[in-house]
């Protein structure tokens, strides 16, 4: 129980102690007047008890409103102090949450900067991506290329060498068809002297050596597809002759002579069914 309550509750018990006295000697009939001086005394003690009795209550009620007051009054002070102190946290507080809400509004940019940064950097990534699958599709066309260029490449160095293989037969030839043309013009001028004077010329065959015969020879070496043989113009193999090649009496190609020498003459292999190899069998017929 407070002591406010505590002192309304003694003021209410002075009240009514001090009414039910003055209810009870209205209500009264003396039978006389001793017994009523003597009642009035009583009454007087009892009031007086009762008067010093509410002396100290209220005494005692002042004393506890006093205690009271001075409650309140550090009550007051400390509510005041609460206030103040609240009013200083509050301020502190309203500081706080506007540092902190500058905060979030710079975090909030600082993230804002960064999506848009992820947004670039996301979509670089799929440019570098479609890009990349580009430039794999280039390299792979220009490897397919390279590929195709390589094997035209090799194609052609294989014709290359062929052509030079030719050309330096060819050559051979040429300086044989010169020396025989040089031989053939000693000939004729041999001739026009034999003719003159009546004689043969010294050293001419009369008849051409195996005319008619079939030739037959070896493959000495190959190489580029240009075949040598060990027969020549002394068994009457000339240029452009087509000599077969055998082996084990299997057909191996046909050899078109190129470059003819009194005991060699070499050409290039055709219609090919097996590798013409060194040793295999070269013959034809001469008509």
């Amino acid at each position: 129980m407070s002591i406010l309550t505590k002192i309304c509750v003694v003021l209410v018990l002075v009240v009514s102690v001090a009414a039910s006295g003055a209810f009870l000697r209205i209500v009264s009939v003396e039978r006389n007047w001793k017994n009523s001086y003597k009642s009035q005394l009583d009454r007087a003690d009892v009031a007086s008890v009762t008067a010093g009795n509410v002396q100290i209550a209220l005494t005692n009620t002042q004393a506890e409103l006093a205690k009271v007051k001075g409650a309140c009054t550090d009550h007051q002070t400390a509510i005041t102090k609460g206030q103040a102190d609240l009013a200083a946290e509050k301020a502190a507080n309203a500081q706080a949450m506007a540092v902190v809400q500058g905060n979030f509004d710079s975090l909030k940019a600082s993230l804002t900067e960064l999506q848009e940064a992820l947004d670039a950097s996301l979509a670089m990534k799929k440019q570098l991506l479609t890009e990349k699958a580009t430039l794999a599709e280039a390299v792979e066309t220009a490897n397919a290329t390279a590929r195709g260029l390589k094997k035209s490449l090799d194609e052609a160095s294989v014709q290359i060498t062929r052509l030079e293989s030719m050309a330096r037969h060819y050559v051979l030839l040429i300086k044989d068809l010169q020396a025989e043309k040089a031989e053939m013009q000693l000939k004729i001028e041999r001739g026009a002297t034999v003719a003159a004077s009546g004689q043969p010329a010294d050293g001419a065959p009369t008849v051409a050596a195996g005319a008619g015969q079939a030739v037959s020879g070896k493959v000495t070496a190959v190489h580029d597809g240009v075949a040598s043989i060990n027969i020549g113009r002394a068994k009457g193999i000339r240029e452009k002759m087509m000599l077969t090649v055998h082996r084990g009496g299997k057909f191996v190609s046909h050899l078109r002579i190129d470059l003819v020498e009194p005991d060699s003459a070499a050409g290039v292999i055709l219609d090919k069914k097996l590798d013409v190899m060194q040793g295999d069998n070269v013959a034809t017929s001469l008509k």
